[in-house]
Parts: structure tokens; sequence; C-alpha cells
């Protein structure tokens, strides 16, 4: 897979191409559909384009909870069969090309087949939709997945992701959840506390509903185990942005400074305000128990 991270206009190409286009925030099974659609075909090679910042960040210049980073699409997209991702980076010249304008980009691709969904839009403002491309295109329209009667979106992610689900979630991405961020200095209570935690920065990254999660933490290639925190330490020392803490178990290294993903395996409980510093201690404790219980890593 052949991966480039540019503007339009230095994304070439010179091969006959079958392309789907999207944001693929979360690849989740509606993304994976189409991904699967576009890499069926032997006439022509494969490509996906997505883009850089969301498109909803740069026109809103308002921050924008995503599901996955750059670096988390590209990792997933691994898994494919597709021969080139392009990434193009969303800027005020790409947001400003008409209809027309798009059109003849993507012929200057050599696209020729499109796999999309029914509500695809592009062009400056959205202004163009499916029957503009088919004159110039074959264009393939994939069915929308759907989850309880519901289309599987990113936005139906996020949802679930907010309301604790994060069953319903691992369903409907096809995988667990995961934040990957660095890890920095936080105020060194949970070591007052005898939990030792890393405080995790995780930028643009939905985080999932307040609360105590079961967690799987990847650091230096090796799978760990612990709880994460996500909240705004209501008991002691309240923090007005929301804070994601992992303590992992049976584990000793320094940290700071260093990457690490997390995945979410369970919602455990909500974020609680306790009474005493020792009330807090003694949750913890049988959060730890039941966390190691139910991943039978004691």
């Amino acid at each position: 897979m052949k991966k480039i991270k540019d503007s339009y206009l230095n994304i070439k190409n010179e091969v006959p191409i079958t392309l789907t286009i999207g944001n693929f925030d979360g690849i989740h099974l509606g993304h994976q559909s189409l991904i699967l659609k576009t890499t069926s075909y032997q006439d022509t090679k494969s490509a996906l384009m997505t883009f850089d910042p969301h498109p909803v960040q740069f026109l809103t210049k308002k921050p924008y909870s995503q599901l996955m980073s750059v670096i988390d699409k590209l990792d997933c997209l691994e898994a494919y069969q597709l021969d080139y991702v392009w990434i193009v980076s969303f800027d005020d010249d790409f947001a400003s090309l008409t209809v027309d304008g798009f059109i003849n980009y993507l012929k200057s691709l050599h696209v020729e087949r499109l796999i999309l969904g029914k509500d695809a839009r592009f062009g400056q403002y959205g202004a163009g939709g499916i029957e503009d491309l088919k004159p110039h295109f074959e264009v393939v329209i994939i069915e929308e997945e759907r989850y309880d009667h519901i289309r599987i979106s990113s936005s139906l992610v996020k949802t679930r992701l907010s309301q604790g689900d994060i069953e319903v979630a691992k369903h409907l991405l096809s995988r667990n959840f995961r934040i990957y961020g660095q890890v920095v200095h936080g105020n060194h209570l949970g070591r007052t506390l005898g939990y030792p935690t890393a405080n995790i920065e995780y930028g643009d990254y939905h985080i999932p509903k307040l609360g105590v999660y079961a967690v799987g933490i990847l650091f230096q290639q090796q799978w760990f185990y612990g709880m994460a925190n996500i909240g705004h330490n209501p008991t002691i020392n309240y923090q007005e942005k929301p804070r994601l803490e992992i303590y992992i178990f049976d584990f000793n290294h320094d940290l700071y400074g260093k990457h690490i993903a997390v995945e979410f395996y369970d919602y455990i409980r909500s974020e609680q305000k306790f009474n005493s510093k020792d009330d807090l201690i003694n949750q913890l404790k049988h959060d730890e128990q039941s966390i190691r219980k139910l991943l039978n890593h004691t």
C-alpha cells in the first residue's frame, strides 16, 4: 500500500483507478463495505482518498473530536488490499474546488470507477452529488450498513461511546476502540493513593463516557492490562478538562514522554465524588479486583 499525504495538486497517478472517497473516521462497518468493494475489482488499481484535517474542523475553525488520528487510520488501512491511500490536505484551495473542478481533478488521477455511499457530496459547499459524477465515471453505490435499524456512521459510534456502550462501539468498529497518545506529567495524585497513573494527552480523540474502564495498553509492541479513569477528579484536585489516566497492572517502567495505545474493553462504573480519600482508595481497590477478574489477569 503506497501512502501519500500532500496537497491535492501534488497527488498524481497515471494508471486506471477504482477510488473510494470519504473521511473514514473510525473505519467502521459502513466504511469497511466501501473499502472491500473498492479492492474487489481486478481491472484497475484500488485507491482510497481521505482528508486531513477533517473538513468540519477546517471549515468551522473549531475543535472537532474524532475516532482516530491519521496514524491510526493508516495503521488500520494496512489490513486491506488497497494499492494507494491518498491523504489530501484539506485547505482553502481544495475546499474551493467547484463541482467541475473536482471532476476534472478525478479525471487527472485516471479514475475510472467510484465506490460511494448514496449521500456522497463533493465540491465547494458540497454542491456536487452522485448524479453529477455519473456522466464521467462508473459509479457504484454501496448500501448502508445498519445496526438496530440505524445507519452506521461515525456519529453513531461516538454516541455509543459517550453512553459508555463499549460493546456496541466494538461491534460497529469490528474492533476495540483505541486512543493513541503521549504520556505527560500530571499532578501525581495517583501515586499518593497507591495507584500511580499515566496521564494520556488525547488531543482531538472523542473520549468515551466519564468513568472507569477495563483497558489494554500497547507499549513498545507489548500488551499490558489495567484500568482507566476518564474524568474531572471530583474527589481531590478537580480538573476542568477531563483527564484520561491509566493504571497499568504489574508494571514499573517509566512512561513519561512515551506514546502508548489504550484499548477500551469494558465500562465498569460512572465517575463518582467520594466523601474521603480513604473511600476513594477502597473503591479503587474494588475496581482493580473487578477488572482483574474480568480480564482473568490476577
